[in-house]
């Protein structure tokens, strides 16, 4: 519950930029210390034979662009409380999430309409039904990223790649942990939220798993992170190889790719960084050159994701042409 009062109380006091929704999901988007920031909500319903949930899954990683600004997104201005209230028991876990604004209050809770499409809506001035939660004085993770999801994402990944090997003959570890490198490195330069660097690193090091080894990473998949955020990034980064050429297949990725977050388009960047090094000695030119215009299209493309790996990519393109 700390977790979940560390997104909450992140919010207090910040002017509001915009409501934004795809399918169950909603974003909340506010100013703090002159940046905008990211809280999203998904609305989690869950019931079976050990019991029944309605609950909020928080996280700070903004929506893919296909989202759309909910109706009530110009009325709020200004958060002033944000207050929980939850019903626990041995089988049942219900929740509700108060907005207290400068115009009014805004409850965000689970409809009884079984027939309402994802359960959950936001209404203004309705009162919360289900008991007040405490808050608890927790903040957002200062870290960069989590080492312990780093080590867990890594492990499936070195397992899933098994004895695979670089076009240089090196254990392909060695590139999921350049492009991951790649990634730590430009987020240090220019950060985005916790959760965000921690779906990026993850990408960088699964990016490769679905396209190159027999394990194919599905929402259901044990990772460490936003498993489903992580897992539709892997899906975007993959190749689509039942189409007929390697140029349709590059364009399908980036259209694909463009649809996601920045986190997992960026890593898009980070991977053509890491492979713009030295080109395996059996290419010819007419290789190279189709190599280094597609990392022209990459940063076409993908260029706005992260603005210090796009410069970066810029100058390796332009140091490639050494090796024509």
């Amino acid at each position: 519950m700390s977790q979940k009062w560390a997104y909450l109380n992140d919010m207090e006091g910040c002017n509001v930029v915009a409501l934004y929704t795809l399918h169950n999901l909603v974003e909340i988007v506010y100013l703090k210390e002159g940046k905008q920031r990211s809280l999203t909500l998904n609305f989690h319903v869950a019931g079976g034979a050990m019991g029944y949930v309605e609950c909020f899954q928080l996280d700070s990683i903004p929506l893919p662009p296909s989202k759309v600004k909910h109706a009530l997104s110009s009325s709020i201005s200004k958060f002033l409380h944000v207050n929980l209230y939850a019903e626990l028991n041995e089988h049942e876990h219900y929740e509700e999430l108060e907005l207290v604004c400068e115009e009014g209050t805004y409850l965000l809770y689970f409809s009884d309409d079984a027939e309402e499409e994802h359960y959950a809506k936001i209404e203004k001035n309705k009162a919360p039904h289900l008991p007040k939660v405490a808050k608890i004085e927790a903040t957002l993770s200062q870290e960069l990223f989590s080492v312990d999801f780093f080590k867990e994402n890594l492990s499936f990944a070195l397992i899933a790649h098994g004895e695979q090997k670089t076009p240089h003959g090196l254990p392909y570890s060695m590139h999921l942990l350049s492009v991951a490198s790649e990634i730590i490195n430009a987020l240090f330069v220019e950060p985005l939220s916790f959760d965000e660097n921690n779906v990026a690193i993850a990408c960088a090091l699964l990016h490769d798993v679905n396209e190159d080894t027999s394990t194919n990473i599905t929402k259901e998949t044990h990772l460490a992170g936003n498993v489903e955020v992580i897992a539709k990034g892997v899906a975007a980064l993959t190749k689509d190889k039942t189409l007929l050429s390697k140029e349709m297949q590059m364009r399908d990725s980036l259209e694909r790719l463009k649809k996601r977050q920045n986190c997992v388009a960026m890593v898009k960047l980070a991977d053509r960084i890491t492979n713009l090094g030295i080109p395996p000695k059996h290419w010819d030119d007419a290789k190279k050159r189709k190599y280094l215009e597609e990392a022209k299209l990459i940063l076409q493309e993908l260029g706005y994701a992260h603005h210090y790996l796009a410069m970066k990519l810029q100058e390796k393109i332009e140091a490639y042409s050494l090796y024509m």
